[in-house]
């Protein structure tokens, strides 16, 4: 009876262990870009993609997405839905849905064709699978889009595009203006990538990476050494350029302590200046020869 009851304990650990790894299990699909904003030939023409993170083909009948209270199923004409060409999404794919008719973006055809609208200042996108579980969702309604463009700003109609699901959950970021394809309405240049990979994506996927090996947490000395581990995931670690900051922890403001130094992995720091048992963080950061960067924090460290 004991023994039973042991048992039964651990597999309640199991399933409660299973539950808790199971919101950092990889997603399959994503809201992965969304044209909010419209494009340079009409402010109404909204698109939204969808992408399969997984190496498999997933059938999207029964699904949903929610556009704020509009209703669009992914595999029927009913409600929200005004065509439906496709709604199996191949491995590692995606679906494009364009608003109100196939024009939206010209040169590059859509899945689904719905009807509804994505409001300036935000709108609620939930993704439901066939069970009616949330499979993804970004609540653009209570606190605004978190990326993405309108007429206005530096990148008018810049998409709002995912950087990258699998390992940076649901971060999101304006579309560079660079790494674009597709056309609108009117023939001209999509500030986004239709049925691509995204500007945020592959700029994260080449940027710098940047590991801190010290100052360890705790009580630092002076001098202190820095040291870092920085590596281009694109090209030659040698062709970096690192700066080494700090800042009293919780400050809004960095300090520079060195620029334009070579990757060699180490700084030494004359650190004297610094108040006595007050917590600082260092941060290092990695430029590459494209512009792109990379940075890493160093986690407390006390000046004693």
């Amino acid at each position: 009876m004991r023994r039973r009851r042991c048992v039964e304990v651990l597999l309640a650990a199991v399933a409660a262990l299973g539950l808790s790894l199971g919101l950092w299990a990889a997603p399959t699909v994503v809201l992965n870009e969304v044209a909010w904003g419209g494009t340079a030939a009409g402010s109404q023409d909204e698109w939204i993609e969808l992408r399969n993170c997984t190496s498999s083909p997933i059938d999207l009948e029964g699904w949903v997405l929610m556009i704020g209270e509009t209703r669009v199923p992914l595999s029927v004409v009913i409600e929200g839905t005004l065509e439906v060409r496709r709604s199996v999404l191949e491995p590692n794919g995606f679906l494009l849905l364009e608003r109100t008719d196939d024009t939206t973006v010209s040169d590059v055809e859509a899945d689904i064709l719905y009807k509804g609208s994505l409001s300036n200042s935000g709108t609620g996108l939930v993704l439901i699978d066939a069970l009616g579980n949330v499979v993804d969702e970004c609540d653009g309604a209570s606190g605004g889009w978190p990326a993405g463009c309108a007429g206005e700003g530096d990148l008018p109609y810049g998409t709002m595009e995912r950087v990258d699901p699998i390992e940076l959950g649901n971060a999101w970021r304006t579309n560079d203006g660079i790494v674009c394809c597709g056309h609108d309405a009117a023939g001209g240049p999509l500030v986004g990538t239709p049925r691509g990979a995204n500007s945020a994506t592959v700029s994260y996927l080449k940027a710098p990476r940047v590991q801190i090996l010290a100052p360890l947490p705790g009580d630092l000395g002076c001098p202190a050494t820095v040291q870092w581990q920085a590596v281009d995931p694109d090209g030659l670690s040698s062709g970096l350029v690192i700066s080494i900051a700090v800042r009293a922890v919780g400050a809004e403001e960095w300090a520079v302590l060195a620029e334009n130094l070579a990757n060699e992995g180490a700084y030494v720091w004359d650190c004297a200046g610094l108040a006595r048992d007050v917590a600082y963080e260092v941060r290092v950061t990695a430029r590459d020869p494209e512009g792109r960067v990379g940075t890493a924090t160093s986690a407390a460290v006390t000046m004693r």
